[in-house]
């Protein structure tokens, strides 16, 4: 908890579940005041406002002449919107916590960069994965260099989802499939872990939930760092294990689930078990922390808007994958734009010696 430190005025733009936690973890913090939501729908706007005790309005325009500026804004709806409702509110000095996907397109997400920078205002991209304990430390144990040389990971997002309630598979309401959904998250787990993602193949099975959108999506990745990497993402089967991610090094292997996660070195029986599993509450928790921090001056942000850009380019060329079932080139460049601390435990990979078709 911070000393004399005035609490930040949070508004929240849209009524979703995730906003919901995160009204949650603001009403629960001693620095934060949720001090208005806005959301198109006035029934849901109105149920939330009372529900956390706090104005609601149905449009940004009438928070706005409403005079009451908040110190952040926390962006919760339809990717379609967050440009505009970011960009207008920077404009009025607010700083923006954009939840994924942070934007429809690459270059619309350096657009919203470029108003950030122009008026001096902090731009991040949710990412509560990068606030979960176990995944924090098991990061920490892989530059330790404890599992030796890192070779392969795999993440699991499948799970059965009711198509009757799934709001985000609805085209229209400007979000994707489980490739837009689940797939942001696990592209922005491999590039915290293994840094900068080289190239990119997604490959979608038949559907079966959901008609409009695709529902179950294999998704291949090679890191620059030489990692390569596998996500199963669905919403028509389940994962079989509590495991959502699994990392196999030349020493050892470590596992992450949703409820313990461990690791196991070459030639040892018993698992070492770390962590406290995962919680959304926590988790979203520490990243306003971080927000704070960074509108403060006394921390600098986890996730960057450069973050997200670099996963809305990612995400990009995943789905010109999905139409052509063809491998797409993400960099160029050489192992300078790898982190320091990547290169003590992977492999550095230059692009340009790789065949443009084959893995």
């Amino acid at each position: 908890m911070r000393q004399n430190l005035q609490s930040l005025n949070i508004l929240l733009i849209g009524c979703d579940k995730t906003a919901h936690s995160y009204a949650t973890a603001i009403h629960n913090h001693p620095d934060m005041v949720l001090s208005a939501v806005v959301d198109e729908n006035s029934e849901a706007a109105r149920a939330f406002g009372i529900s956390f005790n706090c104005p609601f309005y149905t449009s940004i325009k009438d928070y706005l002449a409403a005079g009451n500026i908040a110190d952040c804004g926390i962006i919760c709806t339809p990717p379609s919107r967050h440009s505009d409702i970011a960009n207008r509110l920077m404009q009025r000095g607010i700083n923006i916590l954009c939840e994924i996907p942070f934007a429809p397109d690459s270059a619309t997400a350096e657009k919203m960069i470029n108003v950030s920078r122009t008026f001096g205002v902090q731009l991040m991209m949710g990412s509560r994965f990068r606030y979960i304990t176990d995944i924090i430390h098991a990061r920490g144990l892989i530059q330790s260099g404890i599992l030796g040389r890192i070779l392969v990971f795999e993440i699991d997002f499948r799970d059965m989802v009711d198509s009757s309630s799934q709001a985000k598979s609805r085209p229209d309401t400007g979000y994707g499939g489980v490739l837009m959904d689940s797939g942001n998250h696990a592209i922005d787990i491999a590039r915290y872990f293994f840094g900068p993602l080289l190239r990119v193949r997604a490959e979608e099975a038949q559907r079966f939930q959901f008609q409009d959108v695709e529902d179950t999506v294999r998704l291949d990745m090679r890191t620059i760092s030489g990692v390569i990497g596998t996500a199963q993402l669905s919403w028509a089967i389940k994962n079989a294990c509590d495991d959502y991610i699994r990392i196999y090094g030349t020493q050892g292997t470590l596992c992450i689930g949703w409820k313990n996660s461990m690791y196991r070195l070459n030639g040892v029986i018993d698992w070492i078990k770390f962590g406290e599993g995962y919680s959304t509450l926590k988790a979203l928790t520490r990243q306003m922390e971080n927000l704070i921090d960074a509108v403060t001056g006394e921390g600098i942000p986890e996730t960057t808007a450069e973050d997200g850009c670099e996963s809305v380019r990612v995400l990009e060329a995943a789905y010109q994958s999905l139409s052509t079932g063809n491998w797409i080139t993400l960099h160029s460049a050489s192992s300078e734009i790898v982190p320091t601390a990547f290169e003590r435990n992977f492999t550095v990979l230059h692009p340009r010696k790789l065949s443009s078709t084959n893995v």
